[in-house]
């Protein structure tokens, strides 16, 4: 750990005071095609019997928060990250952790992990990201009370520094290419009723806290501050004007409205894209549900999915003490949204789909789980709070996790498939832990042990895509979007570091095919904006494809 000087004291306090609207020097984007290679392997053949569940392991991992029970805002857990941190081609996965350590579980293979142990404590959110694009990941960890580090595993040996130029202590982030110059940069926000608590009014004479976007130059960062206030809980990067440029959405917990800002040559306008939103915003999941080539942003509150008189019973106190009456006027509601795109504005679909009462909810993440073709919905719930919730037993409320499953995403069914837990979940990510072609669960609770869910339904084809972009530091391709069409069907990801609540991912993208053997076409659109296309790719393999450099 280094010492701050005082000219970086100072530094640090300009840029926390650096002015809205900037500038950017933003390449237009361009439509032609880029070259390409690829190359694949076969799925690994599964070695369980098939059936129609999960399985579920426990780690040696345990996320305190405190040996007198969680108490607010402890309670909110810390994150997960999932990515190759040793460069074998296999994913990684760490654990966050509030009174206790990261954990580190490197792959080893068919489903079999070694921790390494790390000293790093009080940590929030994590991100495996090649952030210079040498090809080697780094895992960043946001921290409760201390700026974000950077962290590196070399023989088993997990070491840190701190974010270089940073000097406030955040909650959430986020990873994007936001100015396109071909670096990623970072978007932070602060939790500001967290620090206030832990502060006092020495918080707010500091300069208090807000939305950041740091932008890479070289190794060093410059911020620029978006906004003085945040609750912020998630970050993610949809295209809210659908330019092809994408933006910066941050969630806020705490009737904190949720904030966003369109990217443009211009500067960071903010915007009011939803006439409907969350009241206490917990995560955010961006993905094409429904299969028609745009991308829908699904947000997760607190409401409970039984209306029964015991379950209100145990959740009235509580949320008395959260939430306020809803006005005519007040766009937020204390419900899930799920935001979809008609062509020319939002609007919430979750009503629709049922898909606005999962519970107390935590992260939420669309996946295809079983590889018929349509994403499913994981989202993991649960409140265990002495403070909040001591008329509880042990101030817990449990809550099943919510698996919603689906052929046609016009209707969901809720399944268990042994993902339907009570162990009060907070972080959550999918992933192809064993390389047989169907996703994984890796979840991190609060007060719990660390689980990992093992698919074991009877396979069917998938493929997965990793690209590689050598031509730029942003070598994992983050903020690309991937679109494969097979007969009629068409369906779209986009790369991302992280989505959900305080979870990184894979930069791996899956997609089922259902019945089909594999896919006519796939479509590739780089953060640049160039396009590629690789046609005929056959079913139940891993294609890595390379960007070739501009002639």
């Amino acid at each position: 750990m280094h010492t701050l000087s005082l000219r970086s004291l100072i530094l640090g306090a300009l840029l926390m005071l650096t002015a809205c609207g900037s500038a950017l020097h933003i390449p237009t984007a361009t439509a032609i095609q880029t070259a390409i290679s690829s190359s694949s392997i076969p799925f690994a053949v599964p070695q369980q019997p098939c059936g129609p569940r999960f399985t579920r392991t426990d780690l040696a991992h345990y996320t305190s928060g405190g040996n007198a029970g969680s108490a607010l805002y402890a309670s909110n857990g810390s994150g997960l990250a999932i990515g190759d941190l040793t460069g074998d081609g296999r994913p990684d996965i760490a654990f966050g952790n509030i009174v206790g350590t990261v954990t580190i579980y490197i792959n080893d293979g068919d489903f079999v992990f070694h921790p390494v142990q790390t000293t790093l404590t009080d940590v929030r959110s994590l991100a495996v990201v090649d952030i210079s694009g040498d090809g080697q990941r780094e895992l960043v960890a946001t921290r409760r009370f201390a700026p974000p580090i950077i962290g590196t595993i070399k023989n088993n040996v997990f070491s840190y520094t701190v974010f270089p130029d940073v000097f406030t202590a955040f909650y959430a982030m986020g990873w994007q290419d936001v100015n396109r110059d071909g670096q990623l940069d970072a978007v932070f926000g602060t939790y500001d009723n967290e620090q206030l608590q832990h502060q006092g009014i020495i918080f707010q004479t500091r300069g208090g806290g807000g939305v950041f976007v740091y932008t890479q130059n070289a190794g060093h960062y410059i911020g620029q501050r978006l906004n003085a206030t945040a609750q912020a809980l998630a970050i993610v990067f949809p295209d809210l004007n659908h330019d092809g440029q994408p933006d910066i959405l941050v969630g806020n917990d705490f009737n904190e409205p949720d904030a966003a800002w369109t990217v443009t040559p211009a500067g960071y306008t903010p915007v009011t894209p939803f006439s409907q939103t969350t009241e206490n915003t917990m995560s955010l999941d961006v993905a094409d549900y429904d299969n028609n080539g745009t991308l829908d942003i699904y947000a997760t509150d607190m409401k409970p999915y039984d209306q029964s008189v015991t379950t209100m019973a145990r959740w009235l106190p509580a949320m008395l003490k959260l939430t306020r009456p809803l006005s005519a006027d007040d766009p937020q509601y204390t419900e899930n949204t799920l935001q979809s795109w008609d062509g020319s504005a939002w609007h919430n679909t979750a009503y629709d789909l049922q898909l606005d009462a999962t519970g107390w909810s935590w992260s939420a993440k669309f996946a295809d789980l079983d590889n018929n073709g349509w994403q499913d919905l994981y989202v993991v719930n649960g409140m265990k709070a002495n403070d909040l919730l001591s008329y509880l037993p042990l101030g817990e409320l449990k809550e099943k996790d919510m698996l919603f499953m689906t052929d046609n995403a016009t209707s969901y069914t809720i399944a268990n498939r042994g993902l339907s837990d009570t162990g009060s979940g907070r972080a959550a990510s999918m992933v192809d832990l064993d390389g047989d072609g169907d996703l994984d669960v890796v979840v991190n609770p609060i007060d719990g042990y660390a689980q990992i869910y093992r698919n074991e339904l009877c396979p069917t084809p998938s493929i997965e895509i990793v690209l590689i972009d050598p031509t730029t530091a942003n070598r994992d391709a983050v903020g690309s979007v991937l679109t494969i069409h097979t007969g009629s069907q068409q369906q779209t990801r986009t790369i991302q570091v992280g989505s959900g609540y305080l979870s990184g991912q894979s930069t791996s993208v899956h997609f089922g095919l259902g019945t089909s053997s594999g896919i006519d076409s796939l479509d590739i659109i780089w953060p640049d904006g160039a396009h590629s296309e690789l046609r005929a790719i056959l079913a139940n393999r891993i294609y890595t494809i390379t960007r070739k450099a501009t002639q």
